[in-house]
């Protein structure tokens, strides 16, 4: 799928959210701000604070490599044989990859939305505080989503010999945290609100962050084919290749 379909999605939703907030003139009930221009400010604020540790990458791959050298709790890295090398399809690149991240973030849901509104009353020391916890969860949940993503484009999977089991990172860690925290963060909006009030926060909060993630995920899948070769000299476990099948 090249780029420029991949991509699509994304800015249907941004222009969608802008024709929304325009016809109605109240965005702070669903997107999270009280200003029209202020969401495609955010769009590229938050884009770029996911795609930044994205060219971190060999030296994330390298830090996993040494942390996994012996099997450990995730199993042993090994690398099976790929197929093709065909792109992402539509469901990961616009739909499980994305809701990833954004279920990731939703771990901090009951925080989010002081963090994601730029209210007008609030001192500079507030928007500074609220700026630097949002840039520090965004980098942290890039770093690891963009480690877990390079694993599964690169071919690279988890092993464990007492049970012979071959998973991939995506469909073990990368899939049961973001459960979990997404769950977690539902829940807190639930118990904080109305049933009502926490469905709008959660659809605000869905709309503001996709379009983000989806260019993230596709950017990272990107990141990865170009430079597969520099970053598969990060992960030397090309021996197994033929002793365990996927």
């Amino acid at each position: 799928m090249r780029m420029r379909v991949a991509v699509l999605p994304a800015l249907f939703v941004l222009i969608l959210t802008l024709i929304i907030s325009f016809l109605t003139g109240h965005p702070e009930d669903l997107f999270l701000t009280r200003s029209v221009w202020v969401i495609p400010v955010r769009f590229v604020m938050v884009t770029l604070m996911l795609l930044a540790p994205v060219l971190l990458l060999p030296r994330l791959l390298a830090f996993v490599r040494n942390v996994a050298k012996n099997e450990g709790f995730f199993g042993q890295l090994v690398k099976t044989s790929m197929k093709n090398n065909e792109g992402l399809s539509k469901l990961v690149a616009w739909v499980l990859r994305p809701l990833q991240g954004v279920a990731l973030s939703m771990i901090f849901a009951e925080r989010f939305l002081n963090l994601l509104e730029f209210s007008v009353g609030a001192s500079n020391a507030q928007h500074l505080a609220r700026l630097s916890l949002f840039v520090i969860a965004s980098v942290l949940v890039s770093l690891f989503l963009s480690a877990i993503w390079a694993l599964d484009d690169l071919g690279v999977k988890f092993y464990y010999n007492r049970t012979s089991e071959v998973r991939t990172a995506g469909s073990s860690v990368g899939t049961v945290l973001p459960l979990i925290t997404g769950a977690v963060g539902v829940s807190s909006l639930f118990h904080l609100s109305s049933p009502v009030d926490a469905l709008i926060d959660l659809v605000g909060i869905v709309m503001v962050l996709y379009p983000p993630y989806l260019l993230f995920a596709v950017f990272c899948h990107e990141f990865v084919r170009r430079r597969r070769a520099v970053l598969s000299e990060k992960l030397p476990i090309k021996r197994m290749e033929m002793n365990v099948s996927s």
